[in-house]
């Protein structure tokens, strides 16, 4: 008897933690520059299975394909190329907050500020 209970527990808490893994990071979804003509990506498009795309603040076109995973509760890492060149990884980090802000970093600097959009 004791060992079915033990076996109950492990298992709820087996199936507790994997349905936790499965929630989303608070940096997927759909991100808007709060100042287009400060930042060369007007859009970051992050979606939940890993992908993400980049669109060029002048042209508004998608300019970078991404893949993205969560380096921290509050930070994805994106490795993303461009249609002209898919060999070349440019890494970009996305930093979000409670507030429903983020930040884009390439190399160490910020070249973003987002606004999650609705």
């Amino acid at each position: 008897m004791m060992k079915r209970q033990i076996t109950r527990a492990g298992l709820i808490l087996l199936l507790g933690s994997g349905l936790a893994g499965c929630s989303a990071h608070p940096g997927a979804g759909d991100w808007a520059a709060v100042d287009a003509g400060q930042t060369p990506f007007s859009k970051v498009l992050v979606h939940f299975e890993g992908r993400a795309e980049l669109f060029d603040s002048k042209s508004g076109a998608e300019s970078h394909h991404c893949f993205w995973g969560g380096k921290s509760a509050t930070e994805i890492q994106l490795d993303c190329t461009t249609p002209q060149d898919t060999e070349t990884r440019i890494h970009f980090s996305l930093n979000v907050d409670k507030e429903g802000s983020a930040k884009l970093i390439k190399d160490g600097a910020v070249i973003g500020l987002y606004k999650r959009m609705p």
